[in-house]
């Protein structure tokens, strides 16, 4: 950590000196081991011995095992919605195997920096430092995943210690700082010029030294001594220039409420943004919002502030506010077929439709794209295939973009082998289309149906979210008055369902987005479950749905109806309250003899804390008998509502 300060060496430039020897001064007084940051031992540790090639997981299982603190930082981490893993990891050597070895040890020497700055104070530079080194450690992370980077982990650590060197020199020098920092530059300066010229050498220069002393590889050392002047090692190691690159893009992201108002440096960073990126304007701004959770989530495993104080707010809403502005006037000219007047880059508009193509030179759909898509992206009718969400045994689901609209969709394919079937095609898209006809705000909405590439497909509205069995999975289960919340949205939009006359036929956690930000759950997957064989697609009996969630009477071969749908209900919240599913089996036939015999534990033997009224309904709708359940998922979401009113009132007093 921080030494507590000592007064520096006079700083006087020696104009008699060469710049390199007048640097190496200054390089020395900084990086004075009285006033060096370091991180924890254990942590220093860590990344030596994860560096050697020869290294054991063991060894960094052991090490780590001496700090608990760290342990349990670890595996917060690994569990967050940073990893996005689909089973929680509970044990060091597990996050280590999972991980692996380069992974955990940028994570560890990210996780132990709330000990490097914890002398430092709590000034205001240091601040925004901090909430920029979060944002930027993510950024970096988040783009390197995007583009299928191979160590995203030394990009979140650069992105988060690529400054730490202008805190150094501020606190060396801080008379010379300010005068450094007052100068007048214009907006496309390069900041080490003027440092340059004071100190005899840039902030980016003492970050270098500073991480070399720490051994950390030359893959990070290097694009970080580069970050501002990229250019100078393009054309030499690709990991060093493309890292280089990535974090001299990412610090203008961080300080987008500052170039968002500066026409020519905000028109460079959008180039950057789709040249390198493949960000458009709204893919920018798509970016920095989903982006946004994942920040709060690190800078909550930092120990930091940077969720809860309105600077990184203001960073993110201020900077993004200006390019919102331009993507609804971008829509507004392409729409009208008129010329952008402003010198901000835009997409011209093509001709008649008027749509611009977010990735021209992407390629056109292909089958084999369904396991591995290209970096680009692809073309499938409308839309633009920019990264895979999920699969099943029926389709695969794709976030894309939809030119015409400015929006970004989720487009779901039916699997390649049913789409060889005449029937199954006609069945999904028959399905598709009914499912289109419930307009409900929890309901997942869907768009358009139809066919591109010979595959019927359907897009939907892309929910910013995740599922609820994810947000379990990461979170653990769901407060009361978020399950209340939740009971009743999902099954208000189970009853529009049935209004309609369409069954569900696999409610389940997996199937219910939900927008933490607004609180909104929605179903998804309407309908599609029920193909689920081409070969007999109207036979009684054909099992469809999840066992852990299964009706006994469609597992005894009756046909699926509003009430098994209630039935995949009850289990739906019972698992979201206590965090498991209902019914238990290590095999399907275990899990489906569970479900017709087993009378499930009451939820609150599990969690004493959750309403007896709660209990009462999820066991009423787990009622192996269908006419034992409750009528209907309207009354669900009545009994829901009358229910959880008194208790918030009673919470509100």
């Amino acid at each position: 950590m921080f030494a507590p300060p000592q007064p520096p060496p006079p700083f006087t430039r020696n104009h008699g000196a060469s710049p390199s020897s007048a640097g190496r001064a200054a390089l020395a007084a900084v990086l004075d081991p009285a006033r060096l940051p370091t991180p924890p031992a254990v942590a220093l540790q860590v990344v030596t011995a994860a560096s050697r090639p020869d290294c054991d997981p063991g060894e960094i299982v052991a090490l780590i095992g001496l700090d608990p603190a760290l342990c349990a930082k670890l595996l917060k981490a690994v569990n967050s919605c940073l990893y996005g893993l689909s089973r929680p990891v509970s044990s060091v050597s597990r996050a280590v195997a999972v991980l692996g070895l380069s992974t955990v040890r940028s994570l560890v020497l990210g996780l132990s920096l709330p000990a490097v700055r914890a002398g430092g104070g709590a000034d205001a530079a240091l601040q925004e430092y901090w909430v920029s080194a979060v944002a930027g450690g993510i950024f970096a992370r988040e783009l390197a995943v995007r583009t299928g980077r191979p160590a995203p982990e030394d990009d979140l650590i650069a992105g988060l210690l690529q400054d730490l060197g202008a805190i150094l020199l501020r606190r060396a020098y801080p008379a010379e700082w300010t005068a450094c920092a007052a100068r007048p530059r214009g907006p496309l300066t390069d900041p080490c010029d003027v440092e340059e010229e004071v100190f005899g050498l840039s902030h980016a220069e003492v970050t270098a030294e500073l991480l070399r002393g720490w051994n950390l590889p030359d893959e990070v050392v290097e694009p970080i001594r580069y970050h501002h002047r990229p250019f100078l090692v393009a054309g030499g190691n690709a990991v060093v220039a493309l890292r280089a690159e990535l974090l001299n893009f990412v610090g203008h992201l961080t300080q987008l409420d500052q170039i968002a108002h500066d026409k020519p440096l905000l028109e460079r960073v959008l180039a950057t943004a789709e040249a390198k990126f493949g960000l458009t304007l709204p893919g920018l701004v798509k970016f920095l919002e989903d982006v946004a959770p994942k920040v709060e989530a690190f800078s909550s495993l930092l120990d930091q502030d940077v969720a809860q104080r309105p600077d990184f707010a203001t960073v993110l809403v201020s900077g993004t506010e200006e390019l919102v502005k331009l993507t609804v006037e971008t829509s507004r000219d392409r729409l009208s077929g008129g010329i952008p007047m402003t010198a901000t880059r835009r997409v011209p508009p093509a001709a008649p439709p008027p749509v611009a193509t977010a990735r021209t030179s992407a390629p056109e759909f292909r089958p084999e794209y369904l396991d591995r898509l290209p970096s680009t992206g692809c073309r499938f009718g409308e839309y633009e295939l920019w990264q895979q969400l999920g699969r099943g045994g029926m389709g695969v689901v794709f976030k894309a973009f939809e030119p015409a609209l400015d929006r970004f969709v989720a487009v779901k394919m039916l699997a390649p082998a049913l789409a060889a079937s005449d029937t199954a095609r006609q069945r999904f898209l028959r399905e598709a289309r009914a499912a289109a006809s419930i307009q409900h705000e929890n309901v997942v909405a869907i768009h358009a149906v139809g066919e591109a590439a010979g595959i019927p497909y359907l897009a939907m509205e892309h929910v910013r979210g995740t599922c609820l069995e994810n947000y379990v999975e990461e979170r653990g289960p769901l407060s009361v008055p978020v399950l209340t919340s939740v009971s009743r949205q999902v099954a208000a939009g189970l009853a529009a369902a049935h209004l309609k006359r369409i069954v569900h036929r696999d409610m389940k956690p997996g199937n219910v987005l939900f927008e933490s930000d607004t609180g909104r759950a929605k179903i998804s997957d309407f309908g599609l479950a029920r193909v689920s064989d081409d070969r007999n697609l109207t036979a009684v009996g054909a099992l469809v749905g999840t066992p852990f969630y299964m009706a006994p009477e469609v597992i005894e071969g009756a046909a699926a109806s509003p009430a098994s749908d209630l039935f995949g209900l009850g289990g739906l919240l019972y698992a979201v309250a206590v965090g498991r599913p209902p019914f238990a089996g290590q095999t399907v036939a275990a899990v489906f003899r569970s479900v017709c015999e087993t009378v499930p534990t009451p939820p609150r033997q599990i969690r004493p804390d959750l309403p007896v009224w709660f209990e009462e309904m999820v066991l009423q709708l787990l009622a192996k008998n269908p006419r034992d359940r409750i009528t209907s998922a309207g009354d669900v979401a009545e009994l829901v509502a009358a229910r959880s009113a008194p208790e918030a009132a009673r919470s509100a007093l």
